[in-house]
């Protein structure tokens, strides 16, 4: 009837190990019959008691699910498939083959991809075969676990029991015109994977996912934007989540960034110095403005927003009035748009590079970069190409120099800070550190070693930064850095550094928690009155806002230049 022996190896529920793979001839949706055999008054007797459908198959064994009569009673007894098996020293169905000991690492980070991209049938298979191949490895309870999530995610329950290769019976093939009592092999059952509850997060996350898509099959690109967004707040491996998410984005957004290099905060509004474009924009709300400059022109003109015109605009800041203050980089001058937008040049002289103290109208700066506002109005000035941190007072708008470099230390100052105290807190990307100036004017490293680059997390001492060119500090004096060539957003509290958000070296554009987030190129950062953090992230010409650790995207399509205005 059958080309080859086949026997259940173990039985666990619903589900049966049986000793014969593709090799044999198995096949994956084959069907059979369980069955005994009994000697009954000198005579061979069949007796058929529950039927099967194969649902995994690899190169010894295949594992069918029960639907008739009961699994559980199965094992040792006969398989009779309902076609007959044809043996093959090719698997021609679609199986895993189990990986040789030294791949298992790279076989379980290849099920861990499958199930983070959401294909939970491709990665039940995987995971079922990493167990299948390597009972005893370190990693079996993780893998048990993860099969049992994706069997809650493709709507079943029950697991199969998994044997090692070395258990299977191998099959035997009978001479012919010889009749062979078949003795039922002796297997000892190993116990079931060990299960865990799929935490509730996770199951709350998958029926957000699938609220945001049915959202934006309707249109309903808001809401379906807030439902993927909370899905992954919930669990940032949502690959359903992110997927709807992006596609939100590319019909929804209209805002477009070119290369915007640094923001600036007050109440609802978020400024941010669009460098690329030349023009100084606004985020508020669900939209996107451009209050001065033209996007494509450069310039040194002031007056009226529509008139005014920049050259690389890299630094923006805002005071408690309202007012918004620029870093106008290639024009070497500090500018300013009041409250009317009208635009006008507070320090230096468009186009005159130097570096001179004194009144406003004489003073000189080389390539300004950033740019911090203190409670009294004092405007302090990263001015990076005289190496050195400028001030501007308040009223007379005298220039002042408060740090320039030594011949035994070159600071190279761009993201500026002001924290509770006073202090003045500098990214110095040159030399891969956090400065500060306390309030006497005494500078010191508050992390990392001045020329020491890395992605080293630790005690400030230990710690490594990567051309770090942005820096915030929130109002319980946590520090915030943009590890601008790290693409990682670090965190300084109690004298300890962490990662707080995205991984170094891995540049991308990913909303969600931690580490699961992606930067490209983050370059200015600034903390909001709630404690937010609004991140500049250049490279991927995008504003992304933190919260709670979470990243999510306000404004601009990641990936995509532009110029234009509009829908956040």
């Amino acid at each position: 009837m059958v080309a080859c022996a086949q026997h259940v190896v173990s039985a666990h529920n619903e589900y049966i190990v049986l000793s014969s793979g593709c090799d044999s001839g198995v096949k994956k949706g084959m069907t059979g019959k369980i069955c005994a055999e009994e000697t009954v008054g000198g005579r061979a007797v069949t007796n058929c008691s529950a039927r099967f459908v194969v649902t995994s198959v690899s190169e010894e064994q295949s594992i069918a699910h029960i639907t008739k009569g009961d699994g559980n009673s199965a094992a040792g007894k006969r398989a009779n498939f309902d076609l007959k098996l044809v043996p093959s020293s090719k698997c021609s169905s679609r199986i895993i083959t189990p990986p040789k000991r030294d791949e298992a690492a790279e076989f379980l980070r290849d099920a861990d991809r499958t199930f983070r991209e959401g294909d939970y049938g491709g990665a039940l298979e995987r995971y079922e075969s990493f167990l299948h191949a390597y009972p005893n490895h370190d990693k079996v309870d993780f893998a048990a676990n993860r099969a049992y999530e994706c069997r809650v995610k493709l709507g079943r329950t029950a697991t199969p029991a998994m044997v090692p290769p070395s258990s299977a019976v191998p099959a035997v093939v009978p001479p012919p015109n010889t009749t062979v009592q078949v003795t039922p092999a002796t297997v000892p059952t190993p116990p079931p994977p060990v299960m865990s509850e799929v935490p509730s997060g996770i199951q709350q996350a998958d029926k957000l996912a699938a609220t945001a898509e049915h959202s934006f099959q309707l249109g309903q690109l808001r809401e379906s934007r807030a439902a993927a967004l909370q899905a992954l707040r919930l669990d940032s491996t949502n690959s359903r989540a992110g997927n709807t998410l992006r596609a939100v984005q590319v019909k929804l957004v209209q805002a477009r960034f070119n290369a915007p290099s640094d923001v600036a905060v007050i109440d609802a509004s978020c400024y941010v110095a669009d460098a690329g474009n030349n023009t100084i924009r606004m985020i508020k709300a669900e939209a996107t403005t451009t209050i001065a400059g033209a996007a494509g022109e450069h310039g040194s003109t002031g007056g009226s927003a529509l008139q005014a015109r920049f050259n690389d605009p890299d630094g923006v800041g805002v005071a408690q009035d309202g007012t918004v203050y620029v870093c106008d980089r290639y024009n070497a001058i500090i500018r300013k748009i009041g409250s009317d937008g009208n635009v006008t040049t507070i320090a230096g002289r468009a186009g005159l590079s130097g570096k001179v103290d004194g009144a406003a109208s004489s003073a000189r700066f080389n390539e300004p970069r950033r740019i911090a506002i203190a409670g009294d109005g004092t405007i302090y000035v990263a001015d990076t190409g005289n190496h050195a941190v400028r001030r501007i007072l308040p009223g007379g708008g005298t220039v002042e120099t408060v740090l320039t470099s030594s011949t035994s230390d070159r600071v190279d100052p761009i993201g500026l800070a002001i924290d509770a105290n006073g202090n003045i807190l500098i990214a110095d990307a040159w030399s891969h550190v956090i400065r500060k100036i306390d309030h006497v004017g005494q500078l010191s490293v508050v992390a990392g070693l001045p020329g020491v680059s890395g992605s080293v997390d630790g005690p400030v001492g230990s710690a490594r930064f990567n051309a770090p060119e942005g820096v915030a500090v929130d109002s319980d004096g946590v520090i915030y850095v943009a590890d601008t060539a790290n693409d990682t957003i670090r965190m300084i509290v109690n004298g300890e550094v962490t990662t707080a958000a995205g991984r170094a070296g891995l540049a991308g554009a990913v909303d969600g928690s931690g580490a699961s987030a992606r930067f490209n190129h983050p370059s200015g950062i600034r903390s909001d009155a709630r404690g937010r953090l609004w991140i500049a992230d250049s490279g991927n010409q995008a504003i992304r806002l933190m919260t709670d650790g979470f990243v999510e995207t306000v404004s601009g399509l990641p990936g995509s230049i532009g110029t234009s205005d509009g829908t956040n």
